[in-house]
């Protein structure tokens, strides 16, 4: 009968199997050094995607569902300053142009 030592039985702990993964990802990267940069250059998309700032944001941050939209998201600023001309709009050109009237400079 064989005796097992401890160093057999020992279980791999967290730190030494964060290191044999950074050890292998170094590996793949100098071995695939294209799908390396392939995958940074999908990464940096992305994030660009989620965190540039979007043209139809308001300003001061506040928004509301423009009425008669069926959900739209309008600045509630330049809703409470064109509030008759977007009404005349929604009445003669629909729910479309009104909210689009909206998102025009004044």
């Amino acid at each position: 009968m064989e005796a097992t030592t401890e160093t057999d039985t020992r279980e791999e702990t967290l730190a030494e199997k964060l290191e044999r993964l950074k050890e292998q990802a170094k590996d793949f990267a100098s071995k695939h050094p294209v799908a390396v940069a392939a995958a940074v250059a999908v990464v940096g998309a992305v994030g660009a995607y989620f965190l540039w700032p979007r043209e139809e944001s308001p300003a001061d941050g506040r928004t509301m569902k423009a009425p008669g939209s069926g959900g739209r998201v309008v600045s509630r600023k330049a809703f409470e300053e064109k509030k008759q001309p977007y009404f005349k709009v929604f009445r003669t050109d629909g729910a479309e142009a009104a909210v689009s009237f909206l998102s025009r400079p004044n």
